[in-house]
Formats: C-alpha cells, structure tokens, sequence
C-alpha cells in the first residue's frame, strides 16, 4: 500500500491530465485506509479485552458461606466504570435474602454518577443516584433532591475494592452523602467508618483487594476473594 502511494504520488509529476491523476491517488488512499478500518476492526476485541477486569468474592458469616459478591471493571479511554453485585441469603429468625447493586462512572479520575441499589425479600430499600452537575452533586433518593456542596468526588467506597487506598485519608460513602476517614489497622487493612458506627475493613494483596471484614451493629460478616 504504502508502495502504491509513492508511486502515484511520482506520477502526478510526470501526467499532464491532473484530474486522473488525483482520481487514481484517490483510490489508493481510499484502500489503505480501508485496510486500516479492517485491521482494527479486528485488534478492537483484544484492546476492549485488556481494560476489563472482573474478580469475585464469597461472603461468610460464622463459618459458612451465605451469598456471593462479583466486581467488574471497564475502562474505555478516560471513563472508569465499576460495577459491584451480590446476593445474600440467611436466617436470623426468618429467611433473609438480599439483592444488591452498585454502580459508579468516573471521567478522568472524578465521579460523575454512582447508584446503589437494594431488594431485602423483594422489597426495595435503597434506590439512590448520585450525579456530578457543574461543581456540585446532586443525590436522588426516594423522590427527593438533595444537592451537596461537595466540588470533587475522586474516591467513593466502591473504588476501593478495586483499588488500595495508598495516600488516601478519606473517602466518599455514596449510602451516606458524606466523606469519612480511612485509618490504617494493625494488620495491615484499611478502616473506614461509617457515621453509623459501623465499619469495614479492606485488606489487600499485590494491590488487589482479597478480603473485607464488614462490622455492623447487629453482624459480622467477611467476603473473600475466590477468583
């Protein structure tokens, strides 16, 4: 191709009828980049293939596995998406079971929409988004607005299952609309806690987060990381 493009750009020197001339250079042209579109047509899988990434987890409480958790991520060049889902089922005095759903977008590092979403026995919950407008978030919970004055979201809880909060002091819980502290423990997690009192833990290995302890008023639970 690349050949054939020399050539007729020699040519064009030595014709005395430019229009044809400029109709032959055309056409090659038209077929290299023809050729250029299938060639990357066919690497577009294997670039997509490489910015995915998925893990999943088994959730335990006392001993024995109640439900599963799977991550996802997908970036696509400067957009990050994450996807956390998990399903419990246990019994305290009756059945439980609970189905969850959390989704965040980030534009060059900055959050520009998260969802958290949550069925308990087929009821739902939570149905919350939060949306970057202009230099504010704005969060949608059960019909009602709330804008915060909050200029920069560059970290939120579901962030840090895929990523370890090195340097970081602080991060935004989505269920809460508020920063909270990330302290680091004695064996080597990473303590946030929620205005609640609740608490979870991340711990991880080679940067990839394998377990979190999840302390809440009335469990205890652990997810661990299986694949």
């Amino acid at each position: 191709m690349i050949a054939c493009l020399i050539y007729k750009m020699f040519k064009i020197n030595q014709l005395c009828n430019w229009g044809v001339a400029y109709i032959k250079l055309w056409k090659c042209l038209s077929a290299l980049l023809h050729f250029i579109f299938i060639i990357l047509l066919l690497l577009l899988p294997v670039l997509i293939k490489s910015q995915n990434s998925q893990f999943n987890y088994t959730i335990v409480h006392g001993g024995d596995k109640i439900g599963w958790l799977r991550l996802e991520k997908n970036k696509v060049a400067n957009s990050t998406f994450l996807l956390l889902v998990s399903e419990i089922k246990t019994r305290i005095i009756f059945l439980v079971a609970v189905a969850n759903k959390e989704t965040s977008v980030f534009e060059n590092t900055v959050l520009i929409k998260s969802t958290q979403y949550r069925k308990t026995n087929g009821t739902v919950k939570v149905n919350k988004h939060t949306s970057r407008i202009g230099n504010k978030y704005e969060v949608v919970e059960n019909g009602e607005k709330q804008v915060l004055s909050i200029p920069v979201i560059t970290t939120n809880l579901l962030s840090l299952y895929f990523t370890e909060p090195i340097g970081i002091n602080t991060v935004y819980c989505d269920k809460y609309g508020c920063f909270s502290k990330i302290s680091k423990t004695t064996d080597g997690g990473f303590k946030v806690v929620f205005p609640d009192n609740n608490s979870n833990t991340f711990y991880y290995k080679n940067g990839i987060c394998i377990k979190i302890k999840i302390s809440h008023t009335f469990y205890s639970a652990e997810i661990i990381k299986s694949s």
